[in-house]
């Protein structure tokens, strides 16, 4: 859980801290409570790096690859 917080930060993950603070503090500065859970649903994603929007979906490519693309192209007739 450590080198989920502390590691692999990108602009994306800043992007998303900045937008939960903003949205938080203006949330409490204003009193409008409800705001609150926007607010900390986009610092959750920032700090414990979830949801597909921050990569949190990535799916590893498969190591053949380069063979499976050369026997997936379509094969074309001819139609007379």
């Amino acid at each position: 859980m450590k080198e989920r917080i502390l590691y692999n930060w990108h602009s994306v993950r800043v992007v998303y801290l900045v937008i939960g603070l903003l949205i938080t503090v203006y949330a409490a500065v204003t009193k409008e409570w409800t705001g609150l859970l926007p607010g900390a649903y986009f610092l959750s994603m920032a700090v414990f790096h979830f949801g597909c929007a921050t990569g949190g979906c990535y799916v590893a490519p498969m190591k053949n690859a380069a063979k499976k693309t050369a026997s997936t192209e379509p094969v074309f007739e001819e139609i007379k």
